[in-house]
């Protein structure tokens, strides 16, 4: 049978994303392995590490979407080659945020009585990437690698936000992933928890059996990032 002449890059696009996931997964599972071992200087750079992995992911996201779109309009006719597109593309856009995605995890919950900086939002969130955290949202905010967590003022009054948005009391970070793994994360002896504690913030950590996490509200557009070709 004639090979269709899309079929061999398509497939190398197909294995590079498996071994993209692949990696990734690796490395939350060696987080989750070393976790209670680690200093916070060795949880920073596997957070950094874990932000690397997303990149390329995402960068593959691209790529993918316009793989699709090219066999669509051609006529392709392989079912099986687009279904598994969509299957990847699928997983991508989870990473991405641009999916709503449900299941287990955990809530953390401030208060408007604990005295917290902007600074401390994105510390947890980094500790709950580090901890095996497979997506992330803050007051129905979505959190992916373009949430921007800072301060803003309203009516003379200043406020954190998210994505420019005022985030109000409580302040809710939901994380879907293993429960018990995404609270001992956290919980860690002079980790994320102890340090707040220092500061009188005592914020409320509950397992959840079910979350609903949103989608972004849009995509981000990109003018200057673009895909390297290689020979």
């Amino acid at each position: 049978m004639e090979r269709k002449s899309w079929q061999i890059p398509v497939t190398i696009v197909l294995i590079f994303v498996g071994i993209l996931l692949t990696l990734q997964f690796q490395s939350q599972t060696r987080v989750l392995t070393d976790l209670s071992t680690q200093k916070t200087e060795h949880l920073i750079t596997m957070v950094r590490n874990l932000s690397d992995k997303r990149t390329s992911l995402m960068e593959e996201l691209a790529t993918l979407e316009n793989t699709l779109q090219e066999l669509k309009v051609s006529g392709a006719t392989d079912a099986n080659i687009i279904e598994n597109l969509n299957a990847d593309l699928k997983r991508l856009s989870i990473v991405n945020g641009e999916k709503e995605v449900s299941g287990p995890g955990l809530t953390v919950t401030f208060s408007e009585y604990d005295p917290i900086l902007y600074t401390d939002l994105v510390l947890l969130i980094n500790e709950l990437w580090a901890a095996g955290a497979e997506a992330i949202a803050i007051n129905e905010t979505r959190v992916n690698f373009n949430t921007v967590i800072f301060y803003g003022e309203v009516n003379n009054s200043m406020y954190i936000t998210a994505n420019h948005i005022p985030l109000s009391f409580p302040i809710t970070i939901k994380a879907i992933g293993n429960p018990n793994t995404l609270d001992k994360g956290l919980t860690l002896p002079g980790g994320i928890i102890d340090n707040l504690a220092l500061f009188q913030a005592f914020p409320e950590i509950e397992q959840q059996e079910e979350l609903v996490l949103p989608a972004v509200e849009k995509k981000v557009p990109f003018y200057n990032a673009r895909d390297v070709e290689k020979n």
